[in-house]
């Protein structure tokens, strides 16, 4: 105890700790991740001067300079937002002839075959391309510290695995120069190691490294949550995943707690907090807390994270203080104010931005509320498939299983599948219910899944080894026998050479095989956060041009691969994801939702996926900005409160800038709601808010 809070004192320790050279920030989408990691690194640059700095993001939907607003801060600290594509082409100009050598030594392919392998499109490189940029900062010292802001939840599980899938891929390439190797050593005598078995060594060393660091005392993962059930819950998991791969976690960071005072809203809204406050203390009390306030104005810019930086190491002092319990922040109180409240503890900072200035009451937003009270236009009954996404944070999740219910019955003749394609599912904590693998049977005419790529990718795996298994026993009589050895543990292990976004491709056939079997008649996506979301859009793009190599090697090598069960799989996974596009640009067919809530981040994330959904031929429906803070007029105590008067102005102008986005259209807002919205009550109330 001692221990702890000495360590409390000096604030938390991925602020304090110089030992430590790799923190990374994570956890559900839109709690404030890249705040956080913005705001850390800052204020690392700030107080060490000496330390080179770098602040990179993996997050294929950056927001990074969003935060900053320029790159240029501190001249110790860079900032970087990683482009997988750019990496992946870097990478194959630097690696790809000792790539080519190790393939045409190690396998029956030819040049012409290797060269279509090596330049084919592969799904799902993300993750992949932010660990191997990782091994190379970490291999060359560039950098003190590396702060990294990583994707949510889901992706950055992922991306942690990275450098188990890293070893066996090098495990693979080195089986392919072992067969090399034992043939040199056959017939001249001698094997002279040369740059290919350095590249595999370095390759498979890096990423024994970056594990080595990921769970070591140089590294620590601050989780970031929100003091909400969905947000909560999906932190214990991720909490469980860190632990079992013995990544070190100290700090926790619990975002934009509502203050407590004379507001009734701002009241409303911490009471809603405040058991999941208590509940963070108590099943999160092995973890420093820090208790972080809701600002009045969107936290970006150099000084606006610094002193949200500064906050994080006051908020440590805070939190432990007067016993370990738990105060409403007083984030807009005077400093004499939060003296009455807290003794001699300093009050949590106030923002740096003036108050917007708030519309007079003749101009306040009469359009705005007149659009409100619209209800949002039903889908046509033609749908097949209804996507809902945006950035993290936004509701997407909520909004979803609302119109599911809303539309059971609606459309009382349909059958609906309410699914999510997030790694990170969270379908089942909005419900309230508990999902088992299968398809839940939630009410009358809906179901519930939460899709399993990896379970999908295993079907693909295990129909795979057993072609192998008989295609290998044709082989041990003969000639064939010398490299039959070699040849086994080469083709056993091939399909760990498939990308890592072959898992959402399987995942994708599932959903086709459903509509193919008229199982349901409309399927209710919830997706992945904005840059997950583009890739899974984009994936079957991807698939067929990666399918269409295989096509061509079964049939240059027919006479040698006799694999009939896995032709025929992937033959008809390749018209499965042709119907899923049919499907996708059929205006009748396939809607897409956007979902925004009113922050600048907010929109520059939701215009680049516009333009992605656009270009990708998808039809798109107004968009929905969620969790709009109830206007002054039909509240007249808000209009007294420094957070809702500058939080109703800020959103205003917010509002008049989405318009940008759908000329002409109107904008459909939810307000934050008074209680919670989760449970199959909650969701079914909010649902015919929504539709009418």
């Amino acid at each position: 105890m001692a221990e702890k809070i000495g360590r409390i004192a000096e604030g938390p320790s991925f602020l304090t700790n110089p030992k430590l050279s790799l923190v990374c920030f994570g956890g559900k989408g839109g709690v404030g991740k890249t705040t956080s990691a913005a705001a850390a690194a800052l204020y690392l640059a700030d107080t060490n001067p000496q330390k080179r700095i770098l602040l990179a993001s993996i997050d294929p939907a950056h927001s990074l300079m969003d935060s900053l607003l320029v790159a240029d801060t501190f001249k110790n600290l860079m900032v970087w937002e990683i482009d997988a594509q750019a990496s992946f082409q870097k990478f194959m100009v630097k690696h790809g002839n000792t790539l080519e050598r190790i393939m045409e030594r190690g396998t029956f392919l030819d040049d012409e075959d290797i060269s279509a392998l090596l330049s084919t499109s592969l799904p799902g490189i993300d993750e992949l391309m932010g660990m191997v940029e990782l091994v190379d900062l970490l291999e060359n010292d560039a950098y003190d510290v590396i702060v990294l802001d990583t994707a949510p939840t889901g992706h950055a599980i992922k991306f942690l695995q990275m450098p188990h899938l890293i070893k066996k891929w090098t495990r693979l390439l080195d089986l392919m120069m072992e067969k090399y190797r034992y043939m040199s050593k056959l017939y001249a005598r001698r094997y002279r190691a040369d740059d290919t078995d350095a590249f595999i060594k370095a390759f498979s060393s890096g990423a024994k490294r970056v594990e080595r660091i990921l769970r070591n005392a140089s590294c620590e993962f601050v989780p970031v949550l929100l003091p909400e059930a969905l947000s909560v819950n999906e932190t214990k998991r991720f909490l469980s995943t860190l632990e079992k791969q013995k990544i070190p976690v100290k700090n926790i960071i619990v975002n934009r707690i509502n203050p407590f005072g004379n507001c009734s809203f701002c009241n409303e809204q911490y009471l809603l907090q405040k058991k999941y406050i208590d509940e963070i203390k108590r099943c999160f009390a092995a973890y420093n807390v820090l208790l972080m306030p809701l600002y009045k104005d969107e936290i970006h810019g150099r000084e606006s994270l610094l002193m949200f930086a500064r906050a994080m190491a006051d908020a440590d002092c805070l939190n432990h203080s007067a016993a370990n319990r738990i105060t409403p922040p007083l984030s807009f109180c005077t400093k004499e104010s939060a003296g009455r409240e807290n003794g001699d503890l300093n009050p949590s900072p106030v923002a740096i931005s003036p108050p917007l200035p708030f519309p007079a009451a003749e101009e306040a937003s009469d359009r705005e509320i007149k659009e409100s009270a619209n209800h949002f236009p039903i889908p046509k009954s033609t749908i097949k498939l209804l996507m809902f996404g945006g950035k993290g944070g936004v509701g997407k999740t909520t909004i979803a299983g609302a119109t599911a219910l809303f539309l059971s019955e609606a459309y009382p003749e349909k059958r609906i599948l309410l699914f999510s394609a997030d790694p990170a599912h969270s379908l089942s904590d909005c419900l309230d219910v508990t999902m088992g693998n299968d398809r839940l049977h939630l009410k009358n005419n809906l179901y519930v899944q939460e899709m399993d790529a990896e379970k999908e990718f295993e079907k693909l795996k295990s129909l795979y080894s057993e072609e192998i298994k008989d295609f290998m026993s044709s082989l041990v009589n003969g000639e064939a026998a010398v490299n039959v050895v070699f040849e086994r543990e080469i083709i056993e292990s091939f399909i760990d050479m498939t990308p890592p976004g072959i898992d959402e491709v399987m995942a994708i056939a599932a959903i086709i095989d459903s509509m193919d079997k008229g199982d349901f008649d409309l399927f209710i996506l919830d997706t992945a956060p904005t840059g997950h979301l583009i890739r899974f859009l984009e994936m079957p793009e991807l698939a067929l041009d990666w399918l269409k190599f295989f096509f061509t090697l079964f049939l240059k090598y027919k006479s040698i691969f006799r694999m009939s069960r896995l032709s025929a799989f992937l033959v008809d996974l390749s018209k499965k994801i042709k119907r899923l596009l049919t499907v996708l640009r059929d205006g009748e067919q396939s809607l897409f939702v956007p979902i925004a809530i009113p922050t600048e981040m907010a929109y520059n994330e939701t215009s680049d996926l516009l333009l992605a959904v656009k270009h990708l031929k998808i039809a798109v429906s107004q968009i929905i900005l969620n969790m709009a803070h109830p206007n002054h007029r039909q509240n007249a105590v808000l209009g007294e409160c420094a957070l809702c008067t500058n939080r109703i102005a800020y959103e205003k102008m917010i509002f008049d800038t989405f318009k940008q986005l759908f000329p002409g259209e109107p904008l459909y807002r939810i307000c934050r709601q008074e209680g919670e919205v989760t449970g199959i009550k909650a969701l079914h109330h909010l649902g015919m808010e929504l539709y009418g």
